[in-house]
C-alpha cells in the first residue's frame, strides 16, 4: 500500500516536470526566402491562409499577434492556416533570438517563419511598412492588409470578417 502511494506520488510528480518543461520548449522560426514563403502558400492551396508579417520592433504587430493565434484556434478545423513571418534582421543574432524569445512567449502553434531575404526583396511582398498582412482565399486570390493603406491602422476585424467570409466559399 505504501509503495504504491509512494508510485502515484512520482507519477503526478513526473506528470508535472513534463508539462512544465513542455511549456519551456522554444519555439524557433524557420528561415524562408521569397520563393520558400510562395512554395508555403501553394502547400495549402484548398484552404484559407494568412500570412501576418511581424517584428519584435513594431508595437501594432505584437499587439495583433495574439488575435492571429486566436483566429487559428477558432477556425483552423474549417480551413483556416495561419502563418507568421518575422522581419527581423537575420543578420543580427539579437533580433532572431529577441523573435523566437516572443514566439515561445506566445506558445505560438503557428507555422513561425523568418524571412531571410536582403531587405531590397521585400519589394516582392510589396512592402512600405509594418503591419501587413494578406489573406489567400481557397483558389490563391489574395487581399492585401497595409498599415499604411489605413488612417487608423488596419481593421483588424475587417481581415477576420474577410477570413470568415472566405472560409464559407466553396
Amino acid at each position: 500500500m505504501f509503495n504504491k502511494r509512494i508510485l502515484s506520488v512520482v507519477a503526478l510528480a513526473s506528470i508535472g516536470l513534463l508539462s512544465v518543461r513542455a511549456q519551456d520548449v522554444p519555439i524557433k522560426a524557420v528561415p524562408v526566402t521569397y520563393d520558400g514563403l510562395k512554395q508555403e502558400v501553394l502547400k495549402h492551396r484548398g484552404k484559407v491562409v494568412i500570412l501576418t508579417f511581424w517584428s519584435t520592433k513594431c508595437a501594432p504587430c505584437i499587439k495583433a499577434f495574439p488575435d492571429f493565434i486566436k483566429q487559428h484556434e477558432k477556425y483552423g478545423d474549417k480551413g483556416l492556416v495561419v502563418i507568421s513571418v518575422s522581419l527581423d534582421d537575420t543578420t543580427e543574432e539579437e533580433d532572431v533570438t529577441r523573435a523566437n524569445k516572443m514566439l515561445t512567449k506566445w506558445k505560438s502553434p503557428l507555422r513561425n517563419f523568418i524571412y531571410t531575404d536582403k531587405q531590397d526583396h521585400l519589394k516582392n511582398l510589396d512592402y512600405v511598412g509594418l503591419p501587413f498582412y494578406y489573406i489567400f482565399d481557397r483558389h490563391g486570390k489574395w487581399v492585401r492588409y497595409r498599415g499604411f493603406d489605413y488612417k487608423d491602422g488596419v481593421p483588424y476585424d475587417e481581415l477576420e470578417s474577410v477570413a470568415v467570409r472566405m472560409l464559407n466559399e466553396k
